[in-house]
């Protein structure tokens, strides 16, 4: 009996013991002082900003910049227009009234109101905006760093080092180059402000987990409610707050409906406050504007696939940051199917992150957390949720990136480091010095492109050579500095040069009205040199087949009546392009009125005019009208 006893308990298995996932608490030490342990590094974050961004102090207002500053009645006033900018929607003060170009509303008076502040203490000054957009951005960095040391302090071993993981990713965030949009546009503040704020709310918030004092969630809320004043995008942080919390705290519920709570109440606060203002967003309005609705036009599954290669675009812009470009309307993301492999890489690759971030879900792995960020930040901007009126921008993902440098340095130095071969360390630490070097050098030699209209564009066609944006306004900064040049030959070239880009953007998209302004506006300055007037004419005549509501052309053919062109000629313009080209071949009855009745106002008694104008009428079923003007022809 003890024999088979012995036997019985010799196969005997011992359970497995199951991975228990301790509960993660943001311990602090008492004397704890993240300021006093971690100046210098926050620091140096700070004056690379500096360093980085000192050449473009003195570069003027481009691109946005003048509707937000330079030409925004509102800003303009100083304190003055302080009022007007939280009681309207963000783009009144430049149009003078809310126009709903793309879906959904503009309520971003944080930023604005900073400009109208730095506009009452120092005048319309560019130099002012560039310095102070520097000085957030340095902040945010070291905000970002305050973060992510808050969040890794029991997870990184080496925090308090330089080598420590939220340094480095913090380090690698400061220098990207992608966020140079957002930091030598001066209308990139909206973005380093939404981030800034969110930045401190995390940090808040963690802080009342770990102490349970109120007044830290009071501070995280107001932090909050100024985030969502600078920037929609902060909304993203209802997902990614109770992430941290899930991931880097030991939250109890009533920790998550305490927190959540509020900060959900602060966003319907926000939301009420912007409806009434800014009304409420209709999102079944149709916009058929393709440079404010580039899906305009697309099947649904065409929009799919191309926002699905858009996303991809952004992950290869968030790791390697080589082709950068302000610009990516139409066409500079080409309408793509489900049978383009990039449209399906594009699809496979957020797959694969969903799938790893609910594969590490139960681990709290960093990894899912880093992805949760990223994609969280992106969602608002994606086109997946709202239309945001371009494919595409590098600034929509300054607060994505906090995310993706993250997962990188996390990925080199936490689990490449350690591999068995200590290879893995070389390899890592070889990587993250070349992202370093890189980075940096990307972003010294990025800046310069904000110098000016003509450089931002320069730079935009070379990377975005099929978009119909980029190549006009191209067209306009040398039309703009053509028209200053005193040398004949190089007003020539400059205008030559702008031509061809104003008729590419015009074959990309035939109907887009600055393109074919621009055209029109280029033959007219060219005709000025070369006397050049069939090529002019058929210029005009062009542009105004493809868009009759470009008032310039009968401006300019006005003043040229007289010794330049004869009235004959002139009537012979207005027929062509209103008969023969917009009421035969585009069907386009009300612009060819409008031409032939140009025509009509030099001479009442031309045959072939009261004709064509018969012709008009009788296309609109305007039987009487086509009857009298028929009667006029015969007369004559």
């Amino acid at each position: 009996m003890a024999k088979k006893n012995k036997k019985k308990a010799a196969v005997t298995k011992t359970p497995k013991s199951k991975t228990v996932i301790q509960p993660i608490v943001p311990h602090m030490p008492q004397d704890y002082s993240f300021w006093k342990d971690n100046w210098l590094k926050a620091s140096i974050l700070f004056i690379l900003c500096g360093l980085l961004y000192f050449q473009g102090i003195d570069y003027g207002y481009v691109l946005d910049d003048v509707i937000v500053i330079k030409d925004n009645q509102f800003t303009s006033k100083g304190v003055a227009g302080v009022w007007d900018i939280l009681t309207n929607e963000s783009m009144t003060g430049y149009f003078g009234e809310q126009k709903n170009l793309v879906q959904g509303s503009r309520y971003r008076p944080l930023s604005l109101v900073t400009f109208a502040l730095e506009v009452e203490a120092f005048g319309m000054s560019p130099r002012v905006g560039h310095i102070n957009n520097i000085v957030f951005y340095g902040l945010t960095c070291m905000i970002i760093f305050w973060m992510l040391y808050l969040l890794l302090l029991n997870r990184d071993k080496n925090r308090d080092t330089f080598i420590g993981l939220a340094f480095i990713t913090a380090l690698i965030y400061t220098l990207h180059p992608v966020h140079t949009e957002a930091v030598a546009n001066i209308k990139g503040r909206d973005e380093i402000m939404a981030m800034l704020f969110s930045g401190l709310t995390v940090i808040s918030v963690m802080h009342y987990v770990n102490s349970k004092k109120l007044w830290q969630l009071i501070i995280a809320v107001f932090m909050f409610f100024l985030g969502l004043l600078s920037k929609e995008n902060t909304i993203t942080f209802l997902a990614i707050i109770p992430a941290v919390m899930y991931f880097f705290t030991s939250s109890k519920i009533k920790d998550y409906f305490k927190v959540m709570g509020l900060l959900l109440t602060t966003t319907i606060a926000y939301l009420i406050l912007r409806f009434n203002v800014a009304g409420v967003p209709d999102f079944s309005m149709e916009i058929t504007d393709v440079m404010n609705n580039p899906f305009y036009g697309m099947t649904g599954g065409q929009k799919l696939a191309t926002i699905s290669y858009t996303l991809l675009k952004y992950i290869g812009l968030s790791v390697a940051p080589i082709h950068l470009s302000h610009d990516y309307y139409p066409y500079a993301i080409p309408i793509l199917n489900w049978e383009d492999y990039k449209a399906i890489l594009g699809l496979l690759t957020h797959l694969g992150l969903a799938a790893v971030v609910f594969w590490k879900w139960k681990s709290k792995s960093i990894t899912s957390f880093a992805i949760i960020f990223y994609l969280a930040a992106l969602s608002i901007v994606s086109n997946v949720v709202v239309n945001v009126g371009t494919f595409m921008n590098e600034r929509f993902i300054f607060i994505s990136t906090v995310g993706s440098c993250l997962l990188i340095v996390y990925l080199l130095r936490e689990k490449l480091c350690n591999w068995k071969s200590p290879i893995g360390k070389y390899i890592a630490y070889g990587i993250l010095g070349v992202m370093i070097i890189g980075y940096a050098y990307k972003t010294f030699t990025r800046i310069p492109a904000w110098e000016s209209a003509l450089t931002l564009n320069q730079s935009a066609v070379k990377v975005s050579t099929n978009s119909a944006r980029a190549n006009s306004f191209m067209s306009t900064a040398l039309y703009n500095n053509a028209r200053a040049e005193s040398d004949r030959e190089k007003k020539k070239v400059m205008l030559i040069k702008g031509m061809q880009y104003s008729n590419k953007a015009a074959a990309l998209i035939p109907n887009y009205k600055n393109a074919q302004l621009m055209r029109a506006g280029m033959a007219s300055e060219l005709y000025k040199l070369d006397q050049n007037l069939p090529k002019l004419l058929a210029t005009l005549k062009d542009a105004g087949s493809n868009r009759p509501d470009i008032p310039f052309i009968v401006e300019y053919i006005e003043y040229l009546r007289g010794n330049r062109m004869s009235d004959d000629a002139i009537i012979n313009f207005y027929y062509d392009l209103g008969y023969n080209e917009l009421l035969l071949k585009k069907n386009n009855s009300k612009w060819a009125m409008h031409y032939l009745g140009k025509a009509y106002e030099i001479t009442k008694t031309n045959t072939i005019v009261n004709k064509a104008i018969g012709d008009t009428y009788k296309m609109i079923g305007d039987n009487a009208n086509a009857n009298k003007f028929y009667q006029s022809a015969r007369v004559e």
